[in-house]
């Protein structure tokens, strides 16, 4: 498996706590993705670095950024909501247009509206944002960050796992399964 660098990262403009000094600290001479999931830093930065089209294909991000959506869309049963997380995987797939996924987007961005005076309303907003982050952008780590909001505002559920924590599990599940492609 390819090794990240502290070029590489440093390229990709880190916040002020990573300077190059502590990048080589944590990495040396480079580590493997799986390596970086492993390291003591915050599951939000191992996210920041690995959920990029430099390291994981735009097609599995955007299914990776549905599973996220997924993990919390029961924070707001609106059926528009999964219905968009639905539309996004066959947007994924060149099952429906650009314009089906921002209709199905919009239905889901008026639920979560309605539903802002309801009890958990933070939750579920949070969690659309959750979902947001699946058809408005290419960006898993935005997902990711958005369902960790969802689950934070939701966390009164007992029952809840640890959202972030499972998230790291897929991802490094995509690793996993691109070195057994190779």
């Amino acid at each position: 498996m390819k090794k990240i660098t502290v070029r590489e990262i440093m390229k990709f403009g880190p916040c002020g706590r990573y300077n190059i000094f502590t990048v080589f600290k944590l990495i040396k001479f480079g580590k493997t993705p799986l390596e970086i999931l492993d390291l003591e830093i915050s599951k939000s930065d191992k996210f920041w670095l690995l959920l990029r089209s430099d390291y994981i294909s735009e097609r599995n991000l955007h299914l990776l950024a549905c599973d996220f959506a997924q993990e919390v869309a029961y924070l707001n049963p609106d059926p528009s909501v999964q219905a968009a997380i639905d539309a996004k995987r066959m947007w994924v797939d060149n099952k429906i247009t650009d314009e089906e996924l921002k209709k199905a987007a919009r239905a889901a961005a008026d639920a979560a509206w309605a539903a802002r005076g309801v009890a958990r309303a933070a939750a579920r907003v949070a969690a659309a944002r959750a979902a947001d982050a699946v058809w408005a952008a290419d960006d898993a780590w935005a997902a990711a960050y958005a369902a960790g909001a969802a689950y934070a505002a939701g966390a009164a559920d007992a029952a809840d796992v640890d959202i972030e924590t499972k998230q790291i599990e897929m991802v490094k599940q995509i690793f996993i399964d691109m070195e057994e492609i190779k």
